[in-house]
């Protein structure tokens, strides 16, 4: 390690536009850096050294060695510019973290944040090297303790996982440090007078002005003249007598996304979970039933099911199915085969599940869309058993069939059943073909295809007058919907070889 320190610095020396001209001249900027604490790490930082093999999480010491400099004198010293960040561990914790979450990534994107402390110590030690005469430091082409601690934790990750660092890698880790001794620091930079008492505020002094932010801090600092600057706070930077922390370390992947058409056997399955003041309205859910291999598939942190449109859970989906898709939230593995995909479909089948699944395959993002779009556009067909309370003569059915025929405009105010959820508008419905057979007595088999959106059960029994025209007032008698079934929805989806593109890039 310590022959990687003198080759990068004996290659940061001399050439033309360089701080120094000899190794020497290095030497004596690190001794003065050495004796105000710093850390070996950065002090490579400070005297120009480029990011490269020298600039490892271990090699700290091997810096004072290579330079010929004494470390701090203090057991367990921190460094007062990196407040410990490039220490020993801060990597190590990241990539044991990657490791034990099992993600099957082949890059990363790796982003740090820092306490606002760093930037009002950063200043300190530019301002603390401008009147040094060893130390010839220049922010324009110094490595920032972000880039280091980035390359750090890159090189670890690449020497352990074999996974590259990139800027738009296939996964993000964001390592947030806290350091809660220096977590005021900043304030001077922030803190403004109140304002002088107003008839707004009815003689009352207005609230301290100051913005605590990262980006306020950073102007703040840029607007802050050398002397001020030096006048309120130390130049160089005191030390610390703790190590900055990660105080957050949050591994995060773009969602896996899978499309089908799923149907619904069975009756009182819900959409989706049905949790009323806590308890489970509903034992099964649609997006259990097929999430739930999909998340032990994909180790994903959860999942979410977006269905076009949803039928009430005492309603079957029958036919082809409703076109639905889930999103697999932060996967662990994404390199899934449309064979793993396709046994998830089959086990269901297998099993006799109520709920069946078609065309099951990886998607793209972009193909959710179609989803969102399909609501204002798609049309759906139902067949329901209904119950009229007066038996329909044949002069009253064949009435109802020839209107419904050419179709119906209804004006329909949202059900008094979602009101709760739902604003209270009157909205312009079509039914585009409405049929009715007698089956028995009071009982019809009706056949309705609409438009989205339409609420088929207000337009059968009318909602107490506020679905205009319904089938009870065409009937002129109490109706009701006694079993439900959507047998299609006409919405292409997933598209045609959608699991092919999605499938290349997983």
């Amino acid at each position: 390690m310590a022959d990687a320190v003198v080759t990068a610095l004996a290659g940061s020396v001399g050439r033309p536009g360089a701080k120094y001209q000899t190794v020497e001249q290095a030497k004596d900027a690190a001794a003065a850096l050495s004796a105000i604490g710093l850390c070996g790490l950065c002090i490579l930082r400070f005297i120009h050294v480029p990011l490269g093999p020298a600039y490892q999480d271990e090699s700290t010491v091997a810096v004072h060695e290579a330079l010929g400099v004494r470390a701090a004198d203090a057991a367990g010293a921190v460094c007062p510019a990196c407040l410990g960040s490039l220490c020993p561990g801060i990597a190590k914790q990241v990539v044991d973290e990657y490791k034990s979450q099992g993600y099957d990534a082949s890059d990363v994107t790796i982003a740090v944040e820092l306490p606002k402390s760093f930037y009002v110590r950063h200043r300190a030690m530019q301002l603390f090297c401008s009147a040094s005469s060893a130390v010839q430091a220049s922010a324009a082409d110094m490595v920032g303790v972000k880039d280091a601690v980035k390359h750090i934790i890159s090189q670890r990750l690449a020497a352990e996982c074999g996974v590259a660092a990139t800027i738009d890698g296939d996964m993000r880790i964001e390592v947030t440090f806290a350091h809660p001794d220096s977590a005021e620091e900043h304030q001077f930079l922030v803190q403004r007078q109140p304002a002088a008492p107003s008839a707004r505020t009815k003689g009352k002094p207005a609230p301290a002005a100051g913005a605590d932010t990262k980006a306020a801090i950073v102007s703040a600092i840029a607007a802050c003249s050398d002397a001020n600057f030096r006048a309120r706070f130390p130049c160089p930077p005191l030390p610390v007598a703790s190590a900055a922390t990660i105080g957050a370390l949050v591994l995060k992947r773009a969602s896996l996304f899978v499309g089908g058409r799923y149907l619904k056997l069975e009756r009182h399955i819900s959409q989706t979970p049905f949790v009323v003041e806590g308890r489970r309205v509903t034992e099964l859910s649609v997006a259990e039933i097929i999430g739930e291999p999909l998340m032990a598939l994909t180790r994903c942190d959860s999942y979410n099911l977006v269905g076009s449109g949803r039928e009430d859970a005492d309603v079957r989906m029958l036919g082809d199915g409703r076109p639905f898709y889930i999103e697999c939230i932060n996967p662990r593995t994404t390199r899934v085969s449309p064979a793993q995909i396709k046994e998830i479909e089959d086990s269901l089948t297998r099993s006799g599940s109520p709920v069946q699944v078609r065309r099951l395959q990886l998607i793209a993002p972009e193909d959710t869309a179609i989803i969102k779009e399909g609501e204002e556009h798609k049309s759906k067909k139902y067949c329901a058993l209904v119950w009229i309370a007066c038996p329909l003569t044949a002069e009253k059915l064949a009435a109802i069939n020839e209107a419904g025929k050419k179709g119906l405009v209804l004006q329909q105010k949202t059900p008094i059943r979602v009101l709760q959820r739902r604003a209270p508008l009157t909205r312009p419905k079509k039914i585009l073909s409405l049929e009715v057979e007698p089956i028995e007595g009071r009982f019809y088999k009706v056949r309705i295809e609409s438009e989205a959106g339409t609420y088929i059960k207000e337009f059968v029994h009318g909602d107490l007058g506020r679905t205009v025209p319904s089938l009870a007032g065409l009937a002129g008698a109490t109706a009701d919907i006694i079993e439900l079934d959507v047998e299609s929805v006409s919405l292409e989806f997933p598209p045609a070889g959608a699991g092919a593109s999605a499938g290349a890039g997983a």
